[in-house]
């Protein structure tokens, strides 16, 4: 029987997460630690939290390192989609800077290396932590097969600061997190969905 095409936009996808350069991870001391690695909620609050706190003046290959020491992989269908065994590395760090679609949660290398010549940096305070009703449902529905995985959406209020200026973002990000009991503490699978609206400037 002959397979069905992969759809093109997919297809696409994948091909940039494949010719993505490869981030090594960062080293031990930069992982999350102590109790937010024990609870989902606090971890994903955590994980946004430093995600989304960035000091443009320090290396952009930096950052992308610590969220490549957070990763975790999961099984679950729902979650990895398509995406073959051999980029499924890749997946975390892809989620959180491909820009085709819209603004990622952490600029292009481009965008980054302009706002740390305005001296930027910003800061993220977490609003609220809760369970996507798109997760809640498909749970419900007893479609996840991977005890591990879960689903959060965490709202937060980023300030950047770039020379005299502070500008303010309310930012909503839905992410995958892969813990017990497949692994003993919780990590970052995938961003799935990222939002931002501008509400002040000063």
């Amino acid at each position: 029987m002959p397979s069905t095409p992969m759809p093109a936009g997919v297809a696409a996808e994948l091909e940039r997460m494949r010719t993505a350069p490869a981030v090594a991870p960062a080293g031990p001391s930069a992982r999350v630690t102590g109790e937010a690695t024990t609870q989902p909620d606090l971890y994903a609050a955590e994980f946004v939290r430093r995600l989304l706190t960035q000091d443009h003046r320090t290396p952009r290959t930096a950052h992308l390192g610590w969220v490549q020491a957070e990763s975790a992989q999961t099984s679950e269908p729902l979650v990895i989609g398509l995406v073959p065994l051999e980029l499924r590395g890749r997946l975390a760090v892809y989620s959180v800077t491909d820009s085709t679609d819209g603004p990622a949660p952490v600029p292009t290398q481009q965008e980054w290396e302009a706002l740390a010549a305005q001296g930027g940096s910003q800061t993220a305070q977490i609003d609220r932590v809760g369970i996507p009703l798109a997760w809640s449902n498909a749970v419900a529905a007893g479609r996840i097969t991977d005890p591990g995985i879960t689903g959060r959406e965490v709202l937060a209020t980023v300030t950047r600061h770039t020379g005299a200026s502070v500008t303010r973002w309310s930012v909503a990000i839905a992410l995958n997190l892969q813990g017990p009991p497949t692994r003993a503490t919780w990590g970052f699978v995938t961003a799935v969905t990222y939002r931002a609206v501008q509400v002040g400037v000063s």
